[in-house]
C-alpha cells in the first residue's frame, strides 16, 4: 500500500523568492528546480460523504495531464503527515474508478449512488518549485515550494507552504532537516499540522476543528520506563500542536487553554520520569513558552468567569464598566504576545528539537541518575512508586491547610494537578472505574485550589493597571469592589477546600489493589 510521508511547513507569501535562492538548497540538489502550474478539483458528496470516511478524493492537472488521487486522513502531528495515497493518470478531467486495487477504496467507490453525488467541493491553484535533496546517511526528501490559493464557495484562502516529502530514508531525517532549514533563514517558518485538503474543507463549511483535549494513553505494565515515556511524551506534544491553529486563528479561548494543558502535562511528565530521563535545554524551553501563554489566560479567565459576576450586581457602575474595557485592551495585548510567541522561529525549533530528542531516547536511552530506578524498571512498580510518594506528599502539605498562605496553596495545587495528570497517563494500567473515582477527587480539590489561585492573580492583574488610570475615582471604587468580591470569594472556597479534603482522605487508593 503506497504511503506518503511528508513534513509541512506554512512560511510568509513575501519569503518565496529569498527562499527559492538559498544557498543550502544548492548544495543539498541532486536536481535543477522545476515549476509548475498546478490546478486541483477536490470532490466530494453534499454531505461530504468521503470526508466523513475519512478521504479525500482530488483531480490534479500539471500542465497536459491529469492524475487522480485518493488520500486517507492518516495522522499528523508536529508538521509530520503521514496517510495512504493512491494516485492514477486519468483521461482528460474524468473520474475513474476502474484502477483501484486497494478492497476498502474499491468498496467506498463501488456504491453507485456515492458516485453518482461526487460533485466539485474546492480547488487549489498554486505554483509548484520542486527540487530532489540528498541528505545525511543517504535519505532523500522532495522539496516542494507551493505558493497560491485554496478557494470555495466565493471564498478564497492564500497559500504559502514548504512540502518535504520523505523519498527514502527515516522520517526523522525531515525533522533535522527541517531544524537546519529553520536556523539557516532570518525569519521564521511554522509547522503546518492542516492539509490542503482540511483547509478546503474548513473553507467550504465555515466550521473550525475543534479545541483537542489530552487524549487517552494506553500502556502495559511490563513496559520499561523508556518505553513508557516516550508515548506519554508524544502525547502531551500531539495536543499542544493541534492547538496552535486555533489559537493563531482567534476565537475560542479553549484552544489556549488546551495548549497551556499540554505543557503542563509535558512538565509532569519529565518530572515524573526524572531518574531516567533529563533534557534541562527542553524543559528550559517549554518553561520559556509556558511564561509566553499564561498572562493571556489569566486576563481569559478574568474576563470570562469572574467579571461577569461583578458586573450583575454592579450593572450601571461606571468604573467597572470602564474597567471591563481597559480589561479587554490589557488581554487582546497578551494574546498578541503569545500568537507572536507560536509562531517564532523559537517555537519551531522547540517543537523540532523535542521530536528529534524523542527519536534519541527511543534509540538510545539515556543512562539512569538512581541505580534503584534503572530504565529497565518494570513500569507496574516504577508506577505504584510514584503514586504513593506523591499521594503522601499531598496528605503531608494538606494536613496543615490552615496555615497555608496564598503561594503554598499554589503549590499544593500544582502538586494535585501532576497527581492528577500522572493518574490519567497510567490509567490504563489499573482497573477504570477506580480510578475514575481518584480523579474525580483530585478534580474538585483542583477546581477549588484553582479558584482561589484566580483570586491571588486578580490582585496581580488589576495591578497592572497604570497608577495615572486610577485616579479616576469610579475606576478606583470599581477596583475595591472587585478586591473585596474577591477576598469574599477566597475564603469561602478555603471552606469547600476543607470539605473536599475528607472526601480526598477518604477515597480508595486504585494502584494497592495491584
Amino acid at each position: 500500500m503506497p504511503k506518503e510521508i511528508e513534513l509541512k511547513l506554512s512560511l510568509p507569501a513575501n519569503r518565496i523568492k529569498q527562499l527559492l535562492h538559498l544557498p543550502l538548497l544548492d548544495d543539498l540538489s541532486i536536481s535543477a528546480f522545476t515549476k509548475q502550474k498546478l490546478h486541483t478539483i477536490y470532490y466530494d458528496t453534499p454531505d461530504l460523504a468521503l470526508k466523513q470516511q475519512h478521504c479525500a478524493l482530488r483531480l490534479r492537472r500539471a500542465g497536459k495531464q491529469w492524475l487522480q488521487t485518493i488520500k486517507t486522513e492518516g495522522s499528523a502531528a508536529s508538521g509530520l503527515h503521514e496517510r495512504d495515497e493512491w494516485e492514477v493518470p486519468v483521461a482528460n478531467n474524468q473520474l475513474d474508478f476502474t484502477q483501484l486495487s486497494d478492497p476498502t477504496m474499491i468498496k467506498i467507490f463501488s456504491n453507485a449512488e456515492l458516485s453518482k453525488q461526487l460533485q466539485p467541493i474546492f480547488m487549489t491553484e498554486f505554483t509548484r518549485h520542486t527540487r530532489m535533496l540528498q541528505l545525511r546517511e543517504g535519505s532523500q526528501i522532495e522539496f516542494c515550494l507551493d505558493h497560491g490559493k485554496i478557494s470555495a464557495n466565493h471564498a478564497e484562502e492564500r497559500l504559502a507552504e514548504i512540502e518535504l516529502e520523505l523519498k527514502s530514508g527515516k522520517a526523522v531525517e525531515l525533522f533535522h532537516f527541517a531544524l537546519t532549514l529553520v536556523q539557516t533563514l532570518p525569519w521564521p517558518l511554522r509547522l503546518e499540522n492542516m492539509s490542503k485538503a482540511e483547509r478546503g474543507y474548513m473553507l467550504y463549511t465555515g466550521y473550525k476543528v475543534p479545541p483537542v483535549k489530552a487524549l487517552p494513553v494506553v500502556l502495559r505494565a511490563d513496559m520499561d520506563l523508556i518505553a513508557a515515556f516516550t508515548p506519554i511524551a508524544q502525547n502531551c506534544l500531539d495536543q499542544l500542536t493541534r492547538n496552535e491553529y486555533g489559537v493563531l486563528s482567534g476565537g475560542d479561548i479553549e484552544y489556549l487553554h488546551q495548549m497551556r494543558v499540554a505543557l503542563r502535562r509535558l512538565h509532569a511528565v519529565f518530572d515524573v520520569f526524572s531518574t531516567v530521563i533529563s533534557s534541562t535545554s527542553i524543559v528550559h524551553e517549554l518553561k520559556w513558552l509556558t511564561r509566553q501563554l499564561n498572562p493571556a489566560r489569566d486576563w481569559d479567565v478574568f474576563i470570562i468567569e469572574q467579571l461577569p459576576w461583578i458586573q450583575d450586581i454592579f450593572p450601571k457602575h461606571a468604573g467597572i464598566s470602564a474597567l471591563t474595557k481597559m480589561s479587554a485592551i490589557f488581554c487582546k495585548r497578551h494574546h498578541k504576545i503569545a500568537c507572536t510567541s507560536i509562531k517564532s522561529k523559537r517555537y519551531t525549533e522547540l517543537i523540532l528539537n523535542l521530536n528529534l530528542w524523542l527519536d534519541e531516547v527511543c534509540k538510545y536511552p539515556i543512562q539512569p541518575r538512581h541505580t534503584k530506578n534503572t530504565a529497565s524498571t518494570v513500569l507496574s512498580t516504577f508506577t505504584s512508586t510514584t503514586l504513593t510518594n506523591q499521594h503522601q506528599h499531598i496528605l503531608k502539605t494538606s494536613k496543615e491547610i490552615e496555615k497555608l498562605d496564598a503561594t503554598s496553596l499554589h503549590a499544593l495545587r500544582i502538586s494535585i494537578k501532576k497527581q492528577r495528570y500522572v493518574t490519567e497517563f497510567f490509567h490504563s494500567l489499573y482497573s477504570q472505574e477506580e480510578v475514575k473515582r481518584y480523579l474525580h477527587t483530585l478534580s474538585v480539590l483542583q477546581d477549588i485550589l484553582g479558584a482561589i489561585n484566580d483570586c491571588t492573580n486578580i490582585t496581580k492583574l488589576l495591578a497592572e493597571i497604570p497608577a495615572t488610570k486610577t485616579k479616576t475615582l469610579m475606576l478606583r471604587e470599581a477596583i475595591g469592589i472587585i478586591l473585596g468580591w474577591n477576598s469574599q470569594r477566597s475564603e469561602q472556597k478555603k471552606t469547600e477546600l476543607k470539605c473536599a479534603l475528607l472526601a480526598f482522605y477518604d477515597t480508595p487508593l486504585f494502584w494497592k489493589a495491584y
